[in-house]
């Protein structure tokens, strides 16, 4: 009995050393090299930061469709993403395929910040507005 058990042990043992993942299930994965015209710029997939420019190697990604930026996701407002259309890109990437995305970086991060500066003049002139409308209602009753 006491053969048994070590001879079971022993297999156990000898089936661990065996490769963790096979070759194959890197197959199952597909890559995007994200390059741009600007150096040191952050790269972001589906909002989690991936490195910076120049990058060493393509960013393996689970096959399907994934959002490319170099806009960090705490400032992504609806409207600056709608002018940004060069810095965000939404792709599809195949599986064991290598994807080639190019962002247009040209100054687009002080643009962002200049938007949303114009954004919150635009909601306090639109709130103030409201304010002195009601004022002018409720004095001529």
């Amino acid at each position: 009995m006491q053969k048994v058990f070590l001879l079971l042990i022993g297999i156990l043992f000898s089936i661990s050393v065996l490769p963790a993942q096979p070759e194959v299930d890197l197959e199952a994965f597909g890559f995007i090299d994200i390059k741009t015209d600007s150096m040191n710029v952050p790269f972001f997939i589906d909002g989690f930061y991936v490195g910076t420019h120049p990058m060493a190697a393509p960013v393996p990604v689970l096959p399907g469709f994934h959002e490319v930026s170099y806009i960090p996701p705490d400032i992504q407002h609806e409207k600056i993403r709608e002018n940004l259309s060069e810095g965000i890109k939404r792709v599809y990437v195949a599986e064991n395929d290598t994807l080639d995305v190019f962002l247009f970086y040209d100054h687009y991060l002080a643009q962002i910040e200049t938007m949303e500066k114009e954004l919150k003049i635009q909601n306090y002139v639109g709130i103030s507005l409201v304010g002195v409308l009601l004022y002018v209602v409720l004095s001529i009753f």
